[in-house]
């Protein structure tokens, strides 16, 4: 009988990886189609400020309405009143969505290279804010497909998004004569259809329910409050402060072939990250983590998943550097060549991060969701320090070199803050 249950168990978790695989699939040819056509239509100029743009677009997933995310990946498996659970997140979120307005707006005025020369400034904010809100509708139900194991509906979200985000933007800048509002504006359209998409997809979770009397709160405090925000503030920075500091430090040219070049990591990095945690996420915090014997448990099972990941994804980037010049003509080109030299740096740093979020994972799936501020805080500060002391004082050489040797910071640092916390 065990060896039944435990071959049933496998038969599933073949079932829900190929759609995860089939996702990354999609996802890597048309960010490789991608890749070709924005670096024949788009300069590198261009293609800096449209960088920027792009870490900004995150403002709502990823520091405003973070922690809902967060709330969703972690309690809708076990909600049993989904519907209730999708209503009460929503509203939430358009509670939070003048905070949102008030930081695309600061973006906009304060982010260098930010808008089009001659365009008007309330244009670029108009597309940041509808981005970026976008963005949010459409992730909350992603994660919504994700933790409940929906992995074929989220496979045809994830689709539809890998497409137009690819294509929508560089085509559109071509069509209206090479503008940098017209690169923004293709990423709303490609925002608006993985919105539309993933509302459809979960619309059968957030059917109303027949309810003899209102449904208890489940979204809880911690998750609604302040302190995601922070750490969130912290994981975007992570996400951005490159770009930034190439853009400060190295020109926006540089920064144009380092966008290109973290374009082409991230099929590496980003991946395998989304792979690694669309799968073993739910098994973890499904994992019991009441007992020391457990949580230890619980601990060594994500080291084992830690690990594998940033092997992986090291390994994956040095075949990346390695083959990138042949794909000078062919996929990439001749003018984006500066950007070649870049791609290991980038992808290293790309594993560090990823890598840092798995001690997030921890916390989260033993339920210490508040010692997370210490953790991811110490983990951001030291991998943004770096970035900018590097630039700052070593110049272009020693900014690369950091890059590098940066997927040590997790493991020295965040794991065990993590552990320590966890096992006591």
């Amino acid at each position: 009988m065990a060896d039944n249950d435990k071959r049933i168990e496998n038969a599933g978790g073949v079932k829900r990886l190929l759609p995860i695989m089939l996702t990354q699939a999609v996802g890597l040819v048309c960010g490789v189609a991608g890749i070709t056509i924005t670096s024949r239509l788009v300069a590198p100029e261009a293609y800096g400020a449209y960088g920027i743009f792009l870490t900004l677009t995150p403002l709502g997933i990823a520091v405003i309405h973070a922690g809902l995310v967060k709330f969703v990946a972690r309690h809708w498996a076990e909600s049993n009143n989904r519907a209730a659970l999708l209503r009460e997140v929503t509203r939430a979120a358009a509670r939070k969505l003048p905070w949102l307005a008030a930081a695309t707006l600061a973006a906009v005025w304060l982010v260098p290279g930010l808008r089009a020369n001659g365009a008007p400034w309330w244009g670029t904010w108009l597309l940041l804010f509808a981005g970026a809100s976008l963005m949010t509708a459409a992730w909350l139900r992603q994660t919504a497909l994700q933790a409940g194991r929906e992995h074929w509906r989220d496979c045809g979200v994830s689709a539809a998004g890998s497409v137009t985000r690819s294509f929508v933007p560089p085509l559109l800048y071509a069509a209206a004569g090479g503008t940098l509002l017209a690169l923004q504006a293709g990423f709303v359209i490609h925002a608006l259809v993985l919105a539309t998409a993933a509302i459809l997809a979960v619309r059968k979770n957030s059917a109303a329910q027949n309810e003899s009397q209102p449904p208890p709160k489940q979204l809880s405090a911690i998750y609604d409050g302040p302190l995601f925000v922070v750490l969130a503030v912290a994981a975007w920075m992570l996400t951005a402060v490159n770009r930034w500091v190439v853009a400060g430090f190295f020109g926006t040219e540089t920064a144009g072939y380092f966008t290109l070049a973290g374009n082409v990591a991230v099929i590496v990095t980003s991946m395998l990250a989304v792979m690694f945690t669309q799968y073993w996420q739910p098994v973890v915090f499904a994992m019991p983590s009441r007992t020391a014997e457990e949580r230890r448990a619980l601990a060594n099972s994500v080291d084992i998943v830690s690990l594998t990941y940033a092997l992986c994804g090291l390994a994956g980037i040095g075949f990346l550097h390695a083959f990138a010049p042949f794909l000078i003509g062919s996929v990439i080109d001749a003018k984006y060549t500066g950007a070649l030299g870049m791609i290991a740096p980038v992808g290293c740093f790309g594993v560090a991060v990823a890598t840092g979020q798995f001690s997030h994972m921890l916390l989260l799936a033993g339920h210490k969701e508040s010692a997370c501020a210490r953790v991811d805080l110490s983990g951001a500060a030291v991998l943004v320090a770096g970035s900018v002391i590097a630039a700052a004082a070593g110049g272009e050489t020693w900014f690369w070199r950091w890059l590098l040797v940066s997927p040590i910071v997790p493991w020295l640092l965040q794991r065990t803050l993590a552990r320590r916390v966890l096992l006591g």
